[in-house]
């Protein structure tokens, strides 16, 4: 029998049709120089099946789930070939690519390792309708771990602080930048915008960043705000137009070349979530040489370093003196654009994997 390194299972593949979990787990196999499977049945994952290298082993591709009750039947499919795959046993090491932990009482003796994101539910359960459960499964998946990575320093004392983990159980490996910077134009854009990238409820902090967002554009009236991600919520739109910035405020869902035009010709891209395990925006930006300001919370400081305009969070009158700061001065900006050219070589795939691996053969 043919013994496999390394088993990934289901799970981030299935939840994801785009997101930064199953992009880690997509572009580690890519990147490593071991013997992988993957145990997957059925999914909707982009990253997969754009990819001839990976399409092949990554079973049925369905750009979207065609009824409701698929997902119940995808789910069992999924799971059914993941514990078939457990139970021959011919891998090294498990290494589940989410917190589910359906494998324990199948896994016999073999070592797993487990990648904690965030800590988000632990933190703002309130924004969470299954906040509970995923704060069971996690705490069981990482406590019984042969070994945890986190992919921040900032993650990992939020994992040692919350579940009582020994620090020496937990290995840091950054994130590597999987952006593109694509010579694209095709969308027709304000010549002066700020753009804000990803999820906005809850902790994203995206309604105190309106605030701000106010204040600067009853200063400067062609400034734009453009936001990439999901169609705005009912709520959203009458917010905006509670704030009296229907005008002014704009929501795009584009490809990665369209993504790579709005941070080349934005003002400033800004980040003002209160929490972040690790943030591939950030990057995305540097890659584009487009300016960041953030907040200073969570693992940003850790991620930007000195490449970052910091605000505070919970002030939104913080968060537009240290934009407004950015779109006055030209110098100031010029720096931050450099500095983060300067910092993006730290964060690549490859250096990952080579960590990653090291994770890995220490199970030995």
């Amino acid at each position: 029998m043919t013994t496999t390194n390394i088993l990934y299972d289901h799970q981030a593949f299935e939840m994801q049709r785009f997101g930064g979990i199953s992009r880690y787990f997509y572009e580690l196999r890519r990147h490593l120089s071991l013997g992988t499977e993957l145990s997957l049945a059925v999914s909707t994952n982009y990253y997969l099946h754009a990819d001839p290298e990976t399409r092949r082993e990554s079973g049925l591709y369905l750009p979207e789930r065609p009824y409701k009750w698929f997902k119940g039947w995808e789910k069992r499919w999924n799971r059914s070939v993941s514990l078939r795959a457990l139970t021959r046993g011919d891998f090294r090491v498990f290494h589940p690519t989410y917190y589910n932990p359906y494998f324990l009482p199948h896994l016999g003796e073999k070592p797993y390792v487990i990648t904690v994101h965030d800590m988000t539910h632990e933190l703002f359960p309130q924004y969470f309708g299954n906040a509970a459960l995923m704060k069971a499964w996690k705490a069981e998946t990482i406590r019984h771990a042969s070994r945890i990575i986190a992919i921040s320093e900032h993650t990992k004392r939020d994992i040692v602080r919350l579940l009582a983990i020994p620090p020496e159980r937990i290995d840091v490996v950054y994130h590597g930048s999987s952006a593109i910077r694509s010579d694209y134009a095709g969308l027709a854009l304000p010549d002066e915008y700020l753009l804000f990238v990803g999820d906005r409820h809850g902790y994203k902090n995206f309604d105190r960043f309106l605030l701000a967002f106010r204040e600067l554009a009853s200063e400067r009236r062609d400034l734009y705000l453009l936001c990439v991600g999901k169609t705005f919520k009912k709520k959203e739109i009458e917010r905006i137009a509670e704030l009296g910035l229907t005008a002014r405020v704009r929501q795009y869902t584009v490809s990665d070349a369209a993504l790579s035009q709005l941070y080349r010709q934005t003002a400033v891209f800004v980040y003002p979530s209160l929490y972040e395990g690790f943030g591939f925006p950030i990057l995305e930006a540097y890659t584009n040489e487009c300016p960041v300001a953030l907040s200073r919370a969570s693992c940003f400081p850790e991620i930007a370093g000195e490449a970052g305009a910091y605000f505070d969070p919970l002030s939104s009158e913080s968060m537009a003196a240290t934009i407004r700061r950015v779109l006055d001065d030209s110098d100031y900006r010029s720096r931050l654009i450099a500095l983060g050219q300067k910092r993006l070589p730290r964060y690549t795939w490859a250096e990952t994997a080579r960590q990653t691996e090291a994770v890995y053969a220490s199970l030995r």
